[in-house]
């Protein structure tokens, strides 16, 4: 491998799935290569519990917008621009990697050179707004990774992208590994353990989630949801829970420090997700040996084998619906890919008697629950390898840029 050096430009405001992914991968490509890497943050902060994973790695971070503590004005835009140069020229990175920034991205291009930077896809195309700027973007940068073959397909059929492109799926972060994966009995207790993670916003079908557990609860089964998350929709599905009757069934767990211990006290992951380029819960749930019902939608299904590690759910109900149910309809994607007919529609969501029938199905059913917990644990093992992932991805820069 000729690559020697790296620059990523990320945002880092959150601690998400995204941000806490982009950590271990930076500790793992130091630790497998030794590769010389420095991060330039996006936002206008870096998460405090990322900073302190970060700070582990040894990998200097600074600030796209910052000098020291002064903020650079977005006017002149000169000021910024040289301010990105500088960057650029202190690391003389081999290549610069583009962490699912799409609509500021440009000066980054110009500061490093379009033939060493790569633009990694996890999620950025399906956000609403067509702007110039974006589009500029991806007519000029050479190379992209996609986590899913979803996210390559939605930056092609939506974004025209015509440039190589190659697909490295998400891996499981080893914090995330437990020391003896092991595959569930199924549930035998009197209530069943539903579990979601998602920030709380309307693409991830929060709303949906809770319907489906007040279905379940009208015909007569024990269920409860406990929910790792949160956002700015938390007050609205809190009042959504009390108009169902369900509140003393539902717990706002808000953010979860031990995420490996949430996974072991449920019994189902529920993800009726509106928009997911990947669906990286799902294979963190399954190697605790927790079957997962998901929407059969984006790259969910890359994720989730129906019927082999867990049962897709496909979304029936018109977009108009969503409000009913209880939904918010903010942020909003225009656009979802359907797997099934490899094009693009408007996004739709999942009945929630079609997932209260497909969780009935699964707690009823000894033998597929135990045979999906098996196969789950697994795939998560086998084919969501973290040390592979990496490796995969700096094979991949390494031959975009060579």
């Amino acid at each position: 491998m000729s690559l020697r050096s790296l620059l990523h430009y990320v945002s880092l405001d959150g601690a998400g799935g995204v941000e806490l992914q982009f950590v271990e991968f930076v500790h793992a490509a130091r630790q497998l290569t030794g590769i010389q890497q420095a991060v330039v943050a996006c936002g206008d902060q870096i998460n405090p519990l990322v900073a302190d994973r970060l700070a582990s790695t040894g990998v200097p971070a600074t600030f796209e917008k910052y000098t020291g503590p002064i903020k650079l004005p977005k006017w002149p835009r000169a000021i910024r621009a040289r301010h990105q140069r500088r960057l650029v020229r202190r690391v003389r990175p081999d290549a610069v990697v583009i962490w699912n920034r799409l609509r500021a991205s440009l000066d980054t291009l110009a500061a490093a050179g379009p033939q060493r930077c790569v633009y990694w896809e996890r999620g950025a195309s399906w956000f609403a707004g067509e702007t110039p700027a974006k589009r500029q973007f991806l007519a000029n940068v050479p190379a992209a990774l996609c986590n899913s073959f979803a996210a390559r397909r939605m930056l092609e059929l939506r974004w025209g992208y015509q440039g190589r492109v190659q697909v490295v799926p998400n891996a499981l972060r080893p914090s995330l590994l437990p020391d003896r994966p092991m595959a569930r009995r199924a549930p035998t207790g009197e209530c069943l353990r539903l579990g979601l993670v998602a920030r709380l916003q309307p693409i991830k079908g929060v709303a949906v989630a809770l319907q489906a557990l007040a279905t379940l609860r009208a015909r007569g089964v024990e269920a409860s949801l406990a929910i790792a998350g949160d956002g700015p929709g938390r007050e609205r599905l809190v009042n959504l829970a009390e108009h169902l009757g369900i509140s003393d069934r539902v717990c706002f767990e808000g953010l979860v420090a031990d995420m490996g211990a949430f996974y072991q006290r449920i019994d189902v992951l529920v993800h009726p997700a509106l928009r997911e380029p990947f669906g990286q819960i799902a294979v963190e749930a399954g190697v605790y040996g927790v079957p997962a019902v998901v929407a059969a939608v984006d790259g969910l299904v890359e994720v989730i084998r129906h019927e082999q590690t867990g049962l897709c759910v496909l979304p029936t109900l018109a977009l108009s619906t969503y409000a009913e149910l209880g939904g918010g309809t903010s942020d909003l994607p225009p656009f979802v890919y359907d797997p099934a007919s490899d094009q693009l529609q408007e996004p739709k969501v999942v009945d929630p008697a079609h997932l209260a029938d497909a969780l009935t199905r699964l707690i009823h059913d000894v033998d597929l629950y135990e045979r999906l917990s098996k196969q789950a644990v697994a795939a998560a093992i086998q084919d969501f390898d973290f040390t592979e992932h990496v490796r995969d991805a700096l094979a991949a820069i390494d031959g975009f840029v060579g």
